[in-house]
C-alpha cells in the first residue's frame, strides 16, 4: 500500500500564497456557509493579524478587504445554503447563487489572482493566478472535518498554457448561469488575466501529458480517454468517491472499466458516521461480483480519526479522486475534482463538475492507497449528496439591497410569475411578495426595503414561504457596501484622526482590538482579549492641530494612491462610506461631540474637509463626476459642520468675521514649494 500524500488544507493555501498578496478570488462551491466562510477560510487568503474574539475580527477583515485592488466573490449552488454555528454573511463579500437546470452546480473551485508582496527595481509587481479544484465545500465539513483532495496550479502573467481556454470558457458559462445584471467583477478580474495568456496546443511533451482543466465539455470518461487513453488503459484504477446513485448498479464504473480495460480496480467503501455502509445493498454486491474489481477502505485509521483520543470518531472521506498507475513504467495519472461515481456527474447533461487531470512520474512504485474490505457490511443506508443542507432547501427568489442608495430588488429567477410569497428573517415578516415576473429585477417597495435594511444588520441569511407554506432559504447580496453603517464599532472623531495615521495593517490591528472588546465582551475568545480603559489625553499631539493635519495629510495619501492604482473602492470607503473610520463619519461624530470639543478644533476638521475634497476633486476630476450623489451628500455633511464658524462669530463679534474671511481662502489654498537657490 502506498503512501496516501496529506496536507492540511489551509496551511496548503497559505505556503502557496507565501510573499504574494491578494488582487481578486472568486471561489466555487455546491454547498456554502456563508459565515464559517468569512470567519475561517478568508482568513486564510487575506493575510492580516486577527483578533480571537468573532466581532473584532469581522471589523479587521472589513478593514482588510476595502483595500484590495480587486474583489471577492463567491458562486454557489442555489439550493446549497448550509446554516452552521458561525453565523450569517457580513462583509463586502459578492455572494452569487446558481441555478444549473438539469442538476447540481456541484464544482468545487478557487481562483486567486495574486502578485509579489514586494515590487521588483522597477517598481512592479508580477502577477499569477492559483487555479485549485477539489473536493471540499465552503463549510466546517470541508475544511474542518472530512477528508478531502485538492490540487493547486499556478500560472504566471504571460505565460503558455493549456489551462486557459479550458478555464475561461467555464467561467464565461457561470456567467449565463446568473441573473441577468449581476455584478461579475470578480471573475472578469480573472478572465482578463487569462486574455493575456498564450493557450499551449500540445495535449503532452516529453511523453507527459500536460495538466488538463476539466470544464464540463464532455462527459468525463471522454475527457480521460481524449488526453490519457492510450496510457491508462490496463493500468490499476483506484476510485475514492463518497456518492453512488440509488441504483441496483453502478454504471459510471461500468463505462470506466469497459472503456479503459484496468488490470484491477479498487473502490473506496463510504459510510456513514454512524457506521453503515453509504451505498445500497444490491449495488454493493453487484460491484463486488465484478471481475477484477474489489470494495476498499483506507487502511490507517490514524489517518481517519478526528482526533487523539482513542475513542475519537472518524472523518468522513468526501475526496472525489479516480488514479490510474501503473508500476513498471513508474506512471500515475489522477483525476482530481468533484466528481462523484454518479451518472449526474459523468454524463452529458447532468451536474456542473470540474477537476485537473495530472501526470506524475513518482519517485517510487505507485500502489493502492486503499486495501480491500474483508467482511461485507451488515447494514447499508444509501447517502446522497444533498445529506447536511440547510432542512429548508433553497428558493427561486433573489434579493439584493443596495445601501448606497436605499433600495431593494428582487429577481424571480423560472419561466413564469411567481406565487404570492412571505419573506422572513428571525421569524420576523419582513414583507410579502406577489406575481413578481420572471427573468427581470424588480425595485420593492420602499416600506420592505426599509425593513430588509433594518434586518440585515442582523443577518443576510433570510427564509422565502409560497404558497403552499414551504419554507426556502435566501442570502441576501448587499451591493454599496461601503454605504452600510458599521454595527461593530464606534469611534470618537480623536480615534478617527489616529486611525487614519497608523501606517501597517498590523498597527491599525491592534488599534481595533484596543478599542473594540466591548463589542465582543461575551464571545468565545474573548477572554484571550486584553482589557482596559482607554483614556482621553487632551495633550497628546493628536488632541490638537498637528494630530489633525497628520490624520487628514495621511489620509490624503491613501486616497491618493488607491485612485492611482484603481482601487476606487477603497477610496469610496473612506471619503463617503459610513463606516467606523469614514470621512463622513468624522463629521458626524465632530457634530455629536460638539459639547465636548473645542469649536476651533471642530472648525479646522471642518476646513481640512473641504480642502481634502477640493484636491481630489482637481487631481481626479473623472471620479468625482462619477460619484456625484455621494459627493452631494458630504458637502451637505461639511455645510452642516460648518455652523460652527457663524457660533464662533457669534461668540467673538464682527471682528473675528473679518479674520475669517482673510483666513479660511488661505488655509485651502495648498502651499507651493519654493526652489532656493544656492546664491
Amino acid at each position: 500500500m502506498a503512501d496516501v500524500p496529506h496536507e492540511v488544507l489551509s496551511e496548503h493555501f497559505q505556503d502557496k500564497l507565501k510573499g504574494r498578496r491578494l488582487v481578486s478570488a472568486v471561489f466555487l462551491t455546491f454547498k456554502f456557509d456563508p459565515g464559517f466562510f468569512e470567519q475561517e477560510v478568508l482568513p486564510v487568503i487575506v493575510d492580516v493579524p486577527l483578533s480571537h474574539v468573532k466581532a473584532m475580527r469581522l471589523v479587521q477583515l472589513e478593514d482588510a478587504l476595502r483595500g484590495l485592488p480587486g474583489e471577492i466573490s463567491v458562486y454557489y449552488d442555489a439550493n446549497g445554503l448550509v446554516v452552521g454555528d458561525t453565523g450569517s454573511a457580513h462583509l463586502d463579500i459578492r455572494r452569487i447563487p446558481v441555478r444549473h437546470k438539469t442538476g447540481i452546480f456541484h464544482p468545487k473551485n478557487v481562483f486567486l489572482l495574486v502578485e509579489d508582496a514586494e515590487p521588483d527595481e522597477h517598481g512592479n509587481r508580477v502577477r499569477s493566478l492559483l487555479v485549485a479544484s477539489m473536493s471540499a465545500n465552503l463549510t466546517r465539513s470541508g475544511w474542518w472535518e472530512n477528508i478531502e483532495c485538492c490540487h493547486v496550479e499556478e500560472i504566471e502573467e504571460g505565460s503558455r498554457t493549456r489551462l486557459k481556454d479550458d478555464i475561461k470558457w467555464f467561467l464565461a458559462s457561470i456567467k449565463r448561469s446568473t441573473p441577468a445584471n449581476t455584478d461579475h467583477s470578480a471573475l472578469q478580474d480573472i478572465l482578463d488575466f487569462l486574455g493575456g495568456l498564450e493557450q499551449g496546443r500540445q495535449k503532452s511533451a516529453g511523453g507527459q501529458v500536460h495538466t488538463h482543466f476539466y470544464a464540463g465539455r464532455e462527459p468525463l470518461p471522454d475527457f480521460i480517454d481524449e488526453l490519457a487513453g492510450s496510457v491508462v488503459r490496463g493500468a490499476y484504477l483506484e476510485v475514492l468517491s463518497p456518492y453512488f446513485d440509488d441504483r441496483a448498479e453502478c454504471g459510471p464504473l461500468k463505462e470506466l472499466i469497459d472503456r479503459f480495460k484496468p488490470r484491477e480496480v479498487q473502490v473506496l467503501l463510504p459510510r456513514r458516521v454512524t457506521g453503515e455502509a453509504a451505498v445500497r445493498r444490491e449495488l454493493y454486491e453487484s460491484v463486488a461480483a465484478m471481475p477484477a474489481v474489489a470494495w476498499s477502505r483506507l487502511a490507517d485509521k490514524k489517518f481517519l480519526r478526528l482526533g487523539t483520543a482513542e475513542d475519537a470518531g472518524e472523518r468522513f472521506v468526501h475526496a472525489k479522486v479516480y488514479r490510474f498507475f501503473t508500476q513498471n513504467p513508474k506512471r500515475e495519472i489522477t483525476f482530481v475534482g468533484s466528481a462523484n461515481l454518479t451518472t449526474a456527474a459523468h454524463a452529458r447533461g447532468g451536474n456542473v463538475e470540474t477537476g485537473f487531470l495530472v501526470d506524475v512520474v513518482p519517485d517510487r512504485r505507485p500502489g493502492f492507497w486503499t486495501v480491500p474490505v474483508g467482511q461485507k457490511p451488515a447494514d447499508f443506508a444509501h447517502q446522497t449528496e444533498d445529506d447536511g443542507i440547510a432542512a429548508s432547501g433553497g428558493t427561486r427568489l433573489n434579493l439584493r439591497y443596495h445601501w448606497d442608495h436605499a433600495e431593494a430588488q428582487a429577481f424571480w429567477n423560472a419561466t413564469a410569475d411567481s406565487p404570492q410569497l412571505r419573506v422572513t428573517a428571525r421569524e420576523i415578516e419582513v414583507g410579502v411578495l406577489g406575481n413578481l415576473p420572471p427573468g427581470q429585477w424588480i425595485k420593492l417597495p420602499t416600506e420592505i426595503a426599509g425593513r430588509i435594511a433594518e434586518m440585515l444588520g442582523e443577518t443576510s441569511l433570510f427564509k422565502v414561504l409560497d404558497e403552499a407554506q414551504e419554507p426556502g432559504l435566501l442570502l441576501v447580496q448587499e451591493e454599496g457596501m461601503s454605504h452600510k453603517p458599521s454595527l461593530l464599532l464606534r469611534l470618537s472623531a480623536a480615534d478617527i484622526l489616529r486611525y487614519w495615521s497608523l501606517l501597517t495593517p498590523q498597527q491599525r490591528a491592534a488599534f481595533i482590538e484596543a478599542h473594540g472588546p466591548e463589542i465582543g465582551v461575551h464571545e468565545q475568545g474573548a477572554d484571550l482579549v486584553t482589557r482596559f480603559r482607554v483614556t482621553k489625553d487632551d495633550d497628546t499631539i493628536f488632541g490638537r492641530f498637528a494630530g489633525i493635519f497628520h490624520g487628514f495629510g495621511c489620509l490624503e495619501r491613501t486616497i491618493f494612491e488607491s485612485l492611482e492604482h484603481n482601487r476606487d473602492r477603497e477610496a469610496t470607503y473612506r471619503l463617503f462610506g459610513r463606516k467606523y473610520d469614514s470621512l463622513g463619519n468624522l463629521l458626524s461624530r465632530i457634530q455629536s461631540e460638539r459639547d465636548k470639543s473645542d469649536p476651533v478644533d471642530r472648525y479646522v476638521v471642518v476646513l481640512c474637509a473641504r480642502q481634502l475634497c477640493r484636491q481630489v476633486a482637481q487631481k481626479y476630476p473623472d471620479y468625482w463626476k462619477q460619484n456625484a450623489d455621494d459627493v452631494a451628500d458630504l458637502d451637505k455633511r461639511i455645510e452642516e459642520a460648518s455652523t460652527v464658524r457663524e457660533e464662533m462669530i457669534a461668540e467673538r463679534g464682527a471682528d473675528f468675521a473679518d479674520f475669517l474671511a482673510w483666513f479660511d481662502p488661505w488655509f485651502l489654498r495648498r502651499a507651493e514649494r519654493v526652489e532656493v537657490s544656492d546664491d
